[in-house]
């Protein structure tokens, strides 16, 4: 698979990541799991990001 096309994908999964864990962190009662989840979707936010910067990265080449 070509590069940009992975790291295309990987982003796409995520984004789509940050998404799902906030959703499932707005949707528990439970404080403790929602922060977690909510955490767990900073993490894939800031993993998005910097695929985002090597996208910029190859195609600025």
């Amino acid at each position: 698979m070509e590069i940009r096309s992975f790291l295309m994908r990987a982003m796409l999964n995520e984004q789509e990541q940050v998404r799902d864990y906030q959703r499932f962190a707005r949707t528990t009662d439970n404080e403790e799991i929602s922060r977690a989840f909510f955490e767990f979707a900073e993490t894939s936010g800031r993993t998005a990001a910097r695929i985002k910067d090597l996208l910029d990265k190859i195609d600025a080449q």
